[in-house]
């Protein structure tokens, strides 16, 4: 059973500006932070925040909500209702991170450089820490890609998939957190323009990194893989061929 938190009185000051439930809002994030709050503690319902907090009920309504929409809790309704600590959910925030970055109107250069600092890294990683499972998935990913050489955008799509694969298998959530946030703005970037030759190529390259990554070969991992994104990055950039994701030639 999870842990019911019974008094805030230690963890939270009473607010009285106009700025109430995004003050409410900070102490809760702060909490969290600090660790004096976890996923699937009880925070409480809308009354009893409001007499913790010593607000109306619609400025802790309004906190409700905002903690809500950003995901630190999850709001339950019926008698045994009210907040509680939400779990993590790496999905919801690559989601939020794709619409902020195409809200702010990133440059195309900044998503390349994301990219590279990405996969790059993962690709090292992934060499000194892929499991089998993680090696059993490219490997099945690498059929799929053998038999949608005549579809371009599933081909494609199974392509970055692979890219994400080599992330999963970096084992680490940070960077797979962004990579899944990159994707939905990096692959409108990469027209799906693949001929079989092109796939023939792109497949060439991820044996030749996957090959690297079974070696336990982190520098030739990570050097395959700097390379690729460089040649892709100059090439979009400098508007002289649409290109698949992998056509590094």
């Amino acid at each position: 059973m999870k842990n019911k938190i019974s008094s805030f009185t230690p963890l939270w000051e009473p607010v009285q500006t106009e700025t109430l439930s995004w003050r409410i809002v900070s102490q809760v994030r702060s909490a969290v932070f600090s660790g004096q709050i976890k996923a699937g503690d009880f925070l409480g319902s809308e009354t009893s925040l409001s007499t913790q907090f010593n607000v109306s009920r619609m400025a802790a309504r309004d906190a409700l909500r905002s903690l809500e929409a950003v995901g630190i809790v999850q709001i339950r309704m019926g008698a045994k209702g009210g907040a509680w600590i939400a779990q993590g959910n790496p999905e919801r925030f690559a989601d939020a991170l794709a619409i902020q970055l195409h809200l702010i109107g990133v440059s195309a250069e900044e998503i390349f450089d994301a990219q590279v600092a990405i996969e790059v890294t993962s690709a090292e990683l992934a060499a000194k820490n892929a499991t089998p499972e993680n090696l059993a998935k490219l490997h099945a990913l690498l059929t799929e890609l053998d038999t949608l050489r005549a579809d371009p955008l599933l081909f494609t799509d199974a392509s970055m998939r692979f890219h994400e694969a080599i992330v999963e298998a970096s084992q680490n959530r940070v960077l797979l957190a962004q990579f899944r946030g990159l994707r939905f703005v990096l692959q409108p970037l990469l027209a799906p323009n693949t001929t079989h030759a092109i796939a023939t190529r792109v497949i060439r390259s991820h044996k030749s990194v996957l090959s690297a990554i079974e070696a336990h070969d982190d520098a030739k991992a990570r050097e395959i893989m700097l390379q690729r994104v460089k040649a892709i990055r100059s090439r979009v950039l400098s508007g002289t061929a649409i290109l698949h994701p992998d056509d590094d030639e």
